[in-house]
C-alpha cells in the first residue's frame, strides 16, 4: 500500500545527500548530521514530519505510528525511486513548489539582478538573469552547468512520460 506524499520530511544522519536532493526538488526536508534517535523522533512528531531512515531499529519504534519510510538502499537513485514508488513523490522540479536551500532548507527568494551583480562573479551576473538566494545562509543559486546534468538525472529517474509513449 502506498502512502500520500508528505508535506515535510526529516532525513536521518545517514541520508544527507538525499536531504539535499529533496530540498532542490522543493521539499521541506530537515536534516541533522548528529542527533540521538529520540531527539529525531520528538522532532518528527512535534513538526508533523515524515521520517526517512536507513535505521531498521528506529523504523520499528511504535511511537512513529507508521510515519516513516525505511529506505533499503544506500544509493541516491534507488532511494529516490523508492520514495517515488511508495510515497508518489514527484521527482520533477515544479515551480509551484518553491525551491529550497540545499544547505539549510529555507525557501529561496529571487534576487534583483542589480543586487545579484554585486554578489556573484561578473560572468555569472552577465549570463544569468534569474538568481535566487537563501536568507538563512546567504548562498546564491543560479542555473549553472551542473543544472542541466541535474535535470537529466531527474528525467532518467522519473522514467518515460506516459503522455509521450506512442501506442502499438
Amino acid at each position: 500500500m502506498t502512502a500520500p506524499s508528505p508535506a515535510a520530511f526529516f532525513a536521518d544522519s545517514m541520508l544527507g545527500r538525499l536531504a539535499r536532493w529533496l530540498r532542490i526538488l522543493g521539499y521541506d526536508t530537515a536534516y541533522e548530521r548528529v542527533a540521538p534517535d529520540q531527539a529525531i523522533i520528538d522532532r518528527v512528531l512535534r513538526e508533523d514530519r515524515w521520517l526517512l531512515t536507513r535505521d531498521g531499529y528506529m523504523a520499528k519504534r511504535r511511537v512513529l505510528r507508521g510515519r516513516h519510510t525505511l529506505l533499503t538502499s544506500d544509493r541516491l537513485e534507488e532511494q529516490l525511486q523508492q520514495l517515488k514508488r511508495e510515497l508518489q513523490l514527484d521527482l520533477a522540479i515544479d515551480p509551484r513548489r518553491a525551491s529550497r536551500c540545499a544547505e539549510c532548507n529555507l525557501a529561496l527568494k529571487p534576487v534583483p539582478h542589480e543586487e545579484a551583480a554585486r554578489l556573484v562573479p561578473a560572468f555569472v551576473a552577465g549570463r544569468h538573469a534569474e538568481l535566487t538566494s537563501c536568507a538563512g545562509c546567504g548562498r546564491i543559486y543560479w542555473p549553472g552547468t551542473h543544472w542541466s546534468d541535474l535535470l537529466a538525472r531527474l528525467e532518467r529517474l522519473r522514467g518515460p512520460d506516459p503522455a509521450r509513449v506512442v501506442g502499438p
